[in-house]
């Protein structure tokens, strides 16, 4: 990109003051940037779809647990928001190997970020 460019950008940037554009702003670029790095580190499966963690994850307490794909994309590369179905978290909650990934008694769905290369798609699991 041009310092042109750049400097556009900058003071476009530095002239909006409603927090609406702002944050529609943000969103854009978040979903932008996440289609870029998808690109160049493999899609992640669509936001929405159920999927399964696989055994060649790290810390292997998540493998097999369940949910769905986050409609917000992550800006980790190679990596998916994943939101935990109740019975995967209740699972991760009473193992004792969750350390620091074990979700409060309050939550009902976990949030997990995972690699993307560690998915299943799960839809026909029962």
């Amino acid at each position: 990109m041009s310092d042109t460019i750049t400097v556009l950008t900058a003071d476009t940037l530095a002239a909006l003051t409603d927090a609406a554009e702002l944050r529609a702003l943000r969103d854009a670029v978040t979903a932008r940037l996440a289609a870029v790095l998808n690109d160049q580190h493999g899609a992640a499966p669509a936001p929405g779809r159920r999927v399964r963690v696989d055994s060649s994850v790290t810390p292997l307490v998540l493998a097999n647990l369940t949910g769905t794909i986050e409609e917000e994309p992550s800006s980790k590369p190679g990596f998916a928001h994943m939101l935990l179905d109740e019975s995967s978290t209740q699972a991760l909650r009473r193992d004792h190997r969750a350390g620091r990934r074990r979700p409060p008694a309050t939550t009902t769905r976990a949030r997990l970020l995972i690699p993307t290369a560690c998915l299943l798609l799960a839809d026909h699991d029962s």
